[in-house]
Parts: C-alpha cells; sequence; structure tokens
C-alpha cells in the first residue's frame, strides 16, 4: 500500500520529508527492518524507539511513525500521539484482516484466563480440526499445528496480524488471551471479538495500573470497545467486579455464570478430587454434567465459563464434554509432578494472593497430611501483594519456605523482606533464597500422606536474575531432587 494512503486513518499531529513510497511491511523493531518496511517507534519502558529510527532507516524503512518529529529524516515521517495505536491500526490496514471471516474468542480476568483459553481452543479444534483452531496465551501461540514462543500474554497488534496475513493455511477459529497490559498498549486495538468473556479481578499488576480501579477499567475495554455486533459478554457473576461490569455494560448481549441464583448459566453442583474436576450447569431450564481431569476448586468456574460461551452458541453438550476430555493437562497450573515418594507435589502459575489462596485452598481440602508452600514474588512488579501473598500462606498452609521466584533486577531479600512482613511471628517457616535448595527442603520434611505446592512458576522453564534468563524448571528440579534423594535412601 502507498504510505500517504496507508496512514489516513491516524490522528496526524505532523507530517514531514518527501516521497510517498510503497509499504510491504510494519516493524517495532529496528532489528526486523527490512526494505519497504514502515517503522513505529514505540516509547518502551526500558528504551525509547526513537533511539533506533537510524538503525531502521539503515535496514530499508521506507517510512517512520513516531511520537516525535524527526526534521532530520532521510524518509518521510509522521508525527502521532501514540505511536503503539498507530502500529495496530497500520497493521490491521496494511494486512486487510477481516475479522469476519473467523470465530474469535476473547479472554481477560486476573486468574484463569490460560486455562479457559485452552477450554476453547480444545472446543474448536474438535469442531474445525487440529489446524484450524489458533491460540494465543500466556504459555505458548499455536497457531494450527505450529507452535511459538509467548513473549507477551497477548502479542503485539503486528505480529499477531502478520500470523494472519502471512499463514498459508487460515484458522476458522482464534482464542486470545487478553492482558490489561494488552488493552492499555492498544494490542488489540482494532480486533473484534465474537465471545469476550471475564473471569474474575483480583489484585495484581498494580504495578502498572496503580490502582484497581484503573485495573478494572482498563480490562472493560475489551467489552466496550472489542465486541463484534450481536457478539455476546461472558462474565462470571459470583466476582464482585464481574457483578459490576454487567450492570455498566449496555446494548451488550450478557451471559453471566456462576453460583448465584440469577446466573444465565447456573452452577449447581460441583466437585473436585486430585482426579479431576465434575460440575452441573443449568441453561434454559436445561442441566448438563461435565467433567475435566483437571483439579482445583478453580477449574469449576474455568469449565462453567466455557460451557457459557460453547451454550449460547448453540454447541451440544456431548461437543462441551469432548473439549474437556481432550485437555488434561494446563501447564504449570494445579500441575501434579509424579514422585515415587508417597506424597503429592504441585507446581502452579499462582503469583497473585488470590490465586494462590484458591491453589492452596484446593490442595488443602485434598490433603491428609501437612501443606507445605514454596513460594516468592517477582521483582519489579506489584509490591503490595507481597505481604497478601504471606498471609495467604499462612492461613492455610502448615509450614512454608520463603524464597526466590524472578527477582529480575531487585535485590532477593528486599522482596522476601517485604514477603514476611504478612508471616505471623509463630507461623512456622524458613528462607532459603536458592529455589531449588528451597525445594529440596520442602520435598525433605514432607511425609507420607503431605502435599507440597511449588508456586508462583509454573510452566515457565527460566528464573530472570539482573536481566538474565538462567534455564529453571520447578516440574524438572522436583524430578532431578526425588531422583536424587531415592537413591540415597536406598
Amino acid at each position: 500500500m502507498i504510505y500517504q494512503e496507508l496512514i489516513q486513518p491516524l490522528d496526524i499531529i505532523k507530517q514531514g520529508g518527501t516521497g510517498n513510497p510503497e509499504i510491504r511491511d510494519i516493524a517495532y523493531d529496528s532489528r526486523a527492518v527490512t526494505p519497504g518496511t514502515i517503522f513505529i517507534a514505540i516509547p518502551g519502558f526500558m528504551a525509547q524507539g526513537d533511539q533506533f529510527i537510524a538503525d531502521a532507516i539503515a535496514g530499508g524503512a521506507a517510512a517512520v511513525v513516531s511520537i516525535h518529529k524527526q526534521p532530520e529524516s532521510p524518509v518521510p515521517w509522521t508525527q502521532v500521539a501514540d505511536p503503539r495505536k498507530a502500529l495496530a491500526i497500520l497493521a490491521k490496514r496494511l494486512w486487510h484482516i477481516d475479522f469476519d471471516s473467523f470465530i474469535t474468542v476473547g479472554i481477560t480476568g486476573t486468574n484463569g484466563k490460560t486455562t479457559t483459553a485452552g477450554f476453547y481452543h480444545a472446543l474448536f479444534r474438535n469442531i474445525y480440526g487440529n489446524d484450524d483452531s489458533w491460540l494465543f496465551s500466556t504459555i505458548t501461540y499455536t497457531l494450527g499445528n505450529r507452535t511459538k514462543d509467548a513473549h507477551h500474554t497477548t502479542p503485539e497488534a503486528s505480529d499477531l496480524l502478520r500470523f494472519i496475513h502471512t499463514a498459508a493455511h487460515k484458522p476458522q477459529a482464534i482464542t486470545i488471551e487478553v492482558s490489561s497490559h494488552a488493552l492499555e498498549l492498544y494490542r488489540v486495538e482494532g480486533f473484534t471479538f465474537d465471545l469476550v468473556i471475564w473471569t474474575n479481578l483480583s489484585q495484581d499488576h498494580l504495578d502498572f495500573h496503580k490502582t484497581m480501579e484503573a485495573y478494572y477499567q482498563a480490562k472493560k475495554k475489551l467489552f466496550v470497545s472489542n465486541l463484534k455486533p450481536g457478539g455476546t459478554a461472558i462474565v462470571n457473576a459470583d466476582d464482585p467486579w464481574g457483578k459490576r461490569l454487567t450492570e455498566e455494560l449496555t446494548d451488550v448481549i450478557k451471559i453471566t455464570y456462576g453460583y448465584v441464583d440469577t446466573a444465565d448459566v447456573r452452577i449447581t453442583d460441583s466437585q473436585t478430587t486430585w482426579s479431576g474436576t465434575s460440575i452441573t450447569v443449568s441453561y434454559q431450564k436445561k442441566h448438563h454434567d461435565f467433567h475435566s481431569a483437571l483439579c482445583g476448586f478453580f477449574n469449576v468456574y474455568n469449565m462453567a465459563a466455557l460451557a457459557a460461551g460453547a451454550l449460547v452458541r448453540g454447541i451440544s453438550h456431548d461437543e462441551i464434554q469432548k473439549c474437556f476430555d481432550k485437555v488434561t493437562v494446563i501447564p504449570g497450573r494445579m500441575e501434579q509432578v509424579p514422585v515415587s515418594a508417597d506424597i503429592s507435589v504441585i507446581v502452579d502459575y499462582a503469583h497473585t494472593p488470590d490465586a494462590l489462596e484458591n491453589v492452596l485452598f484446593t490442595a488443602e481440602k485434598l490433603t491428609e497430611g501437612r501443606l507445605f508452600c514454596v513460594f516468592g514474588c517477582g521483582g519489579d512488579r506489584d509490591r503490595a501483594k507481597r505481604p497478601l501473598m504471606a498471609e495467604a500462606v499462612a492461613r492455610i498452609c502448615d509450614e512454608a519456605v520463603i524464597t526466590n521466584d524472578n527477582p529480575r533486577t531487585e535485590m532477593p531479600m528486599q522482596i522476601i523482606n517485604e514477603i514476611r512482613e504478612g508471616i505471623p511471628l509463630d507461623f512456622p517457616h524458613c528462607v532459603i533464597p536458592d529455589r531449588r535448595e528451597a525445594i529440596k527442603k520442602a520435598l525433605t520434611i514432607a511425609r507420607k500422606g503431605d502435599c507440597v505446592v511449588i508456586a508462583g512458576k509454573g510452566h515457565e522453564t527460566y528464573q530472570e536474575i539482573n536481566g538474565v534468563r538462567n534455564h529453571f524448571d520447578d516440574r524438572e528440579v522436583v524430578v532431578e531432587l526425588t531422583t536424587e534423594m531415592e537413591c540415597l535412601s536406598e
């Protein structure tokens, strides 16, 4: 597309430079620029996109979009108030993506997004085939039968749209985890969804949003700005913020789910054991029983979120159950690590007070013996939640080992000291900053019938310290340690 035609929809502050080149690609990373690319200089948290404009032009950039004027630029430039928003608008326009050509599901909430997204992905795989169902989630990006590493929960708009544009085989359904960061940073600007799902809202990301109200307003954007005409909002009616959302949404088709009597898809019964979760839901005076191999009380809500969206679209009971049958594990979500000892070991991504409490609550109900928790908190993230996570552990567990999570650029002991502010003086716990040694400690003191929950990192295969990601997988460490311990006992 010709440059001047491409930039027409932007709210342009000023333009400069000469020429009207043909634009063949779009990039926000100067290293990805090829001849004919329009380079979007995004203001970053660590570095500013303007720093890389010269590199982009040297790489063949035909035009530049920035928050600043570029009077010295040898290529045409456009100044806009928000380059991130421009990135999404230009990518959609350049590649002519028609969202009405496939089914789209957007899922937001503090907890449950990944599992619920996994359910929808499996549902569409059953209906359309493996190559026709795409998934963008915290764990991985699954493009039919291809997978790519997930660098963000929600990819940048241009990356997601490029995946669709360049695919030889276009999808029939796309499921996207939509984070609050994605909504604030325009990663789904101009995207439209057939279903948008609200799982819940609890404290997280306040380092970015500052207040719970701002956090809520960010997530609410998905329901106000991104729903297709005739699309449906699926909302957890048991969540106080979800209840508020349904009251505030107007001129939107809304389907609620939950235990509350007024829910459109009402959970009338549920059971959870180490072998899975069963629920009964009532919709339009019909009862539906479903079972999943995933354990954890929170999966009652994840299953209900899938059932609500599927039932409202007329998908049969059998197709929904096939979906649950297909999803036997979500990596790092209440994932049981097989060990030879007569104890239970759970690895979970829980890194918020609410998520950690839910995981521990489930484990406590299913554990005959004592419950141990190995946990830490991420550095450079919401500091206010650190003592709250400790309070949740002390309230439910018998003992804890406090350790490192991903300290990033913070001092590990600074994080640990802030966690300990929430630990009562009489609660049994110890501090072992080395995460491997912390896990070893918990496994060593666990006895028959006990359960060890290792929380915070879940599916992650790294530990980030001072900007360096070192290989570390809680699940691998458990297997290695229990094997070593078994050998030593022989």
